[in-house]
């Protein structure tokens, strides 16, 4: 409850003067001697009691007249927060500038643009002494509390709406905290967004950790129909040079009505290929187009399709990286044997020492000189009996799996369970058991390498002597003998660890020595080849890390397909790049991922917003509409001073 005109509560004083009126003149009664009481006419009692109570009826219309007089004068208002009016403002702007903002509405700007205007109104209405703060919804960095408004004024002229998604839970949290520090009587959020679905909290929001805070609302509403780009379907597979390859991609009608759209694929900005698909409306159609790379090395593509609504979701990048051939590194670990553990490996893979006539290319290198600069470039990192592996080493092949690699590991007769143990990852550490001499045969594949059962007969496949290996449930199982798992993978990050019971020599088993193993080495390794370099692109508004190359570089230089340039700080062995707001590919050349394709959120494409009332319900508690359709300053004024009872009043 305020007072519009406070000083007119000094007439409360008034208001006792009627009962004083009435004390003062009331009837005292008189005893009068008479001598007889025979000639008096007696009458009703009632009557008395009649008119005493009209006179206080009448005492209370007096009384009741001045009060409601002096509360009209003083302009009595109802407030469910209390806004002093004399007393300075700390506000809060939470501006929506997630992708969805870009959505054009009737008048020809997009939503975003509007709610930066209606930003400006909110600043104008504030006064000398009250500060304001700018909170992004996508979590960009805006500004603190601050009374020096131009700063914040500025930052919304050089604002502009990202591709990234966000959350009102955060940005809300974020504007009450901002509380804390502040000390003015007043506090005030306006929250201005197209309040997407998506971005609905699972629950009303509790700020009652803040007291007395009053929350607007300033919603825009657009229109909800779009096309988008929804996602690209790439392999994880070595792509090669003169090679077929396929992208599959999927293009989603959000909108009410069929729409028909022409997807064109682009590769280093150059248009290869186009169709023409029909979307039904509120689904989505596959499409794939197919292409021949003429060299090896980084390539960037996107597809892309026309549409008015958000321009930013029309189109739908990728980078790859093609290889001539799928390079695997042979690794020895003991530097001073003379046995060579991958003769007859290599002799099924490369028999040419080089030539890649399998369109597989083996190179030799030692545990000792391990870097993940050196086996980036490699798909299929591979050990032979080797000695126990060293802390440093583990790591390195650790985050080369993954990051996309897979590294294989033969076992031998120096195998044992120190072998592994330097590995964090317990699915690795043990997967070597203890060794079993035992005569076996017969071996069967199985899962993604079944079909080598009916290209190859592997009844004369027998063995000596095996490791058992102790899987574990994520584990899948790619060859078996006797029932007995012999060839296993395990998921390990965005690579892969394969394990083989017995070793690529014919120390423990024939299988070398036979016509199938050539055969069953080059599906096997072209089943494990996996792209260490393939990058499939980070969501706008995460964070991308870049693994430097180079151990004596102190910053990276990162550029971004828009022409900025930045300079970014190593910490450790790795860089963070922030700026991912926009979409298009980042480049690093002495960073790994090279290069980087930045997407939107798929999820932001679906215009579709919160009904009233589930957007009432985002935060627990009273929230105030403001129209964006109308000027702020008005309706603002009107919601401040709260419900006005002169009129009230002045009837009564």
């Amino acid at each position: 409850m305020t007072f519009g005109n406070p000083i007119f509560l000094w007439g409360l004083l008034a208001v006792p003067l009627p009962i004083l009126l009435h004390l003062f003149f009331k009837r005292r009664k008189a005893r009068i001697a008479f001598s007889t009481l025979q000639f008096f006419q007696q009458n009703r009692r009632y009557l008395a009691h009649r008119r005493r109570l009209r006179e206080l009826l009448l005492l209370l219309i007096r009384t009741l007249a001045l009060l409601f007089l002096v509360l009209a004068l003083a302009r009595m208002m109802l407030q469910r927060m209390p806004y002093a009016f004399a007393a300075r403002s700390d506000v809060v702007v939470i501006l929506d500038d997630t992708l969805s903002m870009d959505r054009k509405l009737a008048s020809g700007e997009s939503a975003y643009q509007l709610g930066v205007r209606k930003a400006r109104e909110i600043l104008n209405t504030l006064s000398d002494g009250d500060a304001a703060a700018l909170v992004f919804v996508s979590g960009r960095r805006g500004i603190d509390l601050t009374r020096r408004r131009p700063i914040v004024q500025q930052l919304l002229d050089e604002s502009h709406v990202t591709a990234a998604a966000g959350s009102f839970s955060a940005a809300l949290k974020q504007a009450a905290a901002f509380f804390d520090a502040g000390a003015n009587p007043n506090r005030e959020i306006f929250v201005i967004s197209d309040f997407q679905s998506n971005q609905a909290p699972s629950k009303a929001l509790d700020l009652d950790s803040v007291q007395d805070v009053r929350i607007y609302f300033l919603p825009i509403s657009g229109g909800e129909d779009n096309l988008s780009v929804e996602r690209i379907s790439l392999s994880s597979r070595p792509l090669m040079a003169g090679r077929p390859m396929k992208i599959p991609f999927t293009i989603c009608n959000h909108g009410r009505n069929d729409r028909e759209a022409q997807a064109s694929l682009w590769i280093n900005e150059e248009k290869l290929n186009s169709i023409n698909l029909k979307i039904p409306s509120d689904d989505a159609v596959d499409g794939c187009f197919e292409m021949v790379p003429a060299k090896a090395g980084f390539i960037s593509g996107e597809i892309r399709i026309e549409d008015r609504n958000l321009a930013m979701d029309n189109s739908r990048r990728f980078a790859l990286n093609v290889s001539d051939n799928i390079h695997v590194l042979l690794l020895e670990s003991d530097v001073l044997s003379r046995v060579r553990p991958y003769h007859f490996l290599k002799l099924a893979l490369d028999p040419d020492n080089g030539g890649a006539v399998n369109g597989i290319l083996t190179e030799p290198g030692f545990v000792q000189e391990l870097s993940l600069r050196q086996i980036e470039k490699y798909h299929v990192v591979v050990l032979s009996n080797p000695l126990p592996i060293g802390t440093e080493a583990a790591a390195v092949l650790t985050r080369y799996m993954q990051n996309g690699g897979t590294v294989m590991v033969f076992a031998g007769i120096k195998t044992g369970t120190e072998t592994l143990a330097a590995f964090a990852d317990e699915r690795i550490s043990r997967i070597f058991g203890p060794r079993i001499d035992s005569d076996f045969n017969g071996l069967t594949f199985k899962a993604s390498l079944e079909l080598l059962n009916e290209l190859l007969q592997m009844d004369l496949f027998s063995g000596r002597r095996f490791y058992t290996l102790k899987l574990s449930p994520s584990a899948e199982v790619l060859a078996e003998s006797r029932g007995k798992p012999v060839l296993a993978a395990e998921k390990v990050g965005s690579g892969i660890f394969i394990a083989c019971a017995f070793s690529s020599r014919r120390d423990m088993s024939n299988w070398p020595e036979l016509k199938s193993y050539p055969i069953a080495m080059i599906n096997l390794f072209t089943f494990a080849a996996h792209d260490p370099q393939r990058n499939i692109g980070v969501e706008c508004g995460r964070l991308l890390r870049l693994r430097r190359q180079n151990k004596d570089d102190k910053e990276l230089q990162v550029g971004h397909s828009n022409g900025r340039s930045f300079t970014l700080p190593v910490k450790g062995e790795e860089a963070v790049f922030v700026e991912t707001w926009q979409p298009g590919f980042v480049t690093a050349e002495r960073a790994s991922p090279r290069i980087t394709a930045l997407n939107p959120p798929a999820e932001e494409s679906d215009l579709t917003s919160l009904g009233q009332l589930r957007l009432a319900s985002i935060v627990k508690g009273k929230v105030n509409m403001l129209k964006t359709g109308a000027a702020l300053e008005p309706q603002l004024h009107n919601t401040r001073r709260g419900s006005d009872l002169t009129g009230l009043f002045l009837f009564l």
